[in-house]
């Protein structure tokens, strides 16, 4: 019944026809509604976005839904307790709300001029990654993890019993295993996988990533490497240290029991490492350095150099893991890192990069198609070929 209120008064404001009651109704209601409910009634609000085979956004349309909305304090002189901010959600609601009728959700801070009505030519489409992954036994026997595979297959090496459940490997029993029997799960790009080591460790792998891990850790330390970009959910054991080693970095992680992200992609030019619950100790050459929860320690590659950054967003940490692309003011070249690594495409850059920064998330579920025509809605122009080319015009 309130939503419909809502919805009721803002198609009446559209058409200029709300009175000064009800504008002071309104007020109250948006001043007290939810962020993302808002978002939905926007969109509802909004005037169809026409499709065709190849995508036009009627940027007119929006710009005047936007304007209209933005003008309520204005026309109105609405009093909230939110106020200023308001004026601010409602304006990238309105901008998200656009996104939701072509798919997902997206918010774009506009800082570059664009052409209007520019059409957005999609040639064919890629479905999106999905789980899978590569187990390399520690004699060279390599196992497909996939999905599918059917939950009863079992297979046993070196005296080790791995259960493949759903495309998820488990360690069940690794006491006769020798400690430098060393096995490694790579994700290839436009996969990614999750799995329970010995010692009750839980890891996800982002695509392109992997770790080499004992099928049976020492009893003195739990020692793991890494590649690519990896959350542990380390189990707790005080007198066992769990200690991860970086590929082609000085630093190391030491840990008790804790969250924690990994970030270590070579084409980053940077390792990220984030603490999301507990603490964890980096240690870069002589240096060392203890994290607290929403903290992230950067470092390069070859470099015992280490900058500590608080108050991190750990949605923006944990979006991969929950199966979104998440973005705060990232440049173009970071949101197509992203969508070439899930995507399993190549993306080309025809002549200067566009220019602006992206802040918003799409769903990973989404078809390349899907996601392309959200990036659209930024004006951001692209074409896409046939052999899986990504071609980003300016």
């Amino acid at each position: 019944m309130r939503n419909e209120r809502i919805r009721y008064l803002l198609e009446q404001y559209y058409g200029n026809m709300l009175s000064d009651h009800e504008a002071a109704e309104l007020s109250q209601l948006l001043d007290t509604t939810d962020h993302e409910k808002l978002i939905d009634l926007l969109g509802l609000t909004i005037p169809p976005i026409s499709e065709t085979e190849n995508f036009i956004v009627d940027e007119a349309a929006i710009n005047t839904r936007v304007n209209q909305i933005l003008a309520l304090d204005k026309n109105f002189q609405l009093k909230t307790t939110r106020s200023t901010s308001m004026l601010r959600l409602l304006k990238y609601s309105a901008v998200a709300a656009i996104a939701i009728l072509i798919g997902s959700y997206w918010l774009f801070h506009q800082n570059f001029n664009a052409k209007p009505d520019q059409k957005i030519a999609v040639e064919k489409d890629v479905q999106p990654g999905k789980n899978g992954a590569i187990l390399v036994l520690s004699d060279g026997t390599q196992v497909s993890l996939d999905s599918a595979l059917d939950s009863k297959v079992i297979v046993s090496r070196n005296g080790s019993k791995i259960r493949i459940s759903n495309g998820q490997v488990v360690y069940l029993d690794s006491k006769n295993v020798k400690e430098n029997d060393l096995n490694s799960i790579e994700t290839p790009v436009g996969r990614k996988y999750n799995i329970t080591l010995s010692d009750g460790t839980k890891v996800w792998l982002n695509a392109s990533s992997s770790i080499k891990y004992p099928v049976a850790f020492s009893k003195k330390t739990r020692k793991v490497t890494i590649s690519g970009e990896v959350y542990f959910e380390v189990a707790k054991n005080p007198q066992q240290p769990f200690i991860v080693n970086i590929q082609n970095s000085q630093a190391n992680i030491e840990v008790l029991g804790t969250h924690f992200n990994v970030n270590a992609y070579a084409d980053h030019g940077s390792y990220k490492t984030t603490l999301l619950e507990g603490s964890i100790k980096l240690n870069a050459g002589k240096q060392n350095y203890l994290l607290k929860p929403n903290q992230q320690a950067v470092s390069q590659p070859g470099s015992e150099n280490v900058r500590v950054i608080s108050d991190i967003n750990p949605e923006d940490i944990m979006a991969w893991k929950n199966d979104l692309f998440q973005f705060n003011e990232a440049d173009i070249d970071d949101v197509m890192l992203e969508l070439a690594r899930w995507y399993d495409i190549e993306v080309v850059y025809d002549g200067n990069r566009p220019p602006g920064t992206f802040t918003g998330k799409i769903q990973k579920n989404l078809t390349l198609r899907q996601a392309l025509k959200i990036l659209g809605a930024t004006r951001v122009k692209y074409e896409l070929t046939q052999d899986n080319k990504l071609i980003i015009k300016n």
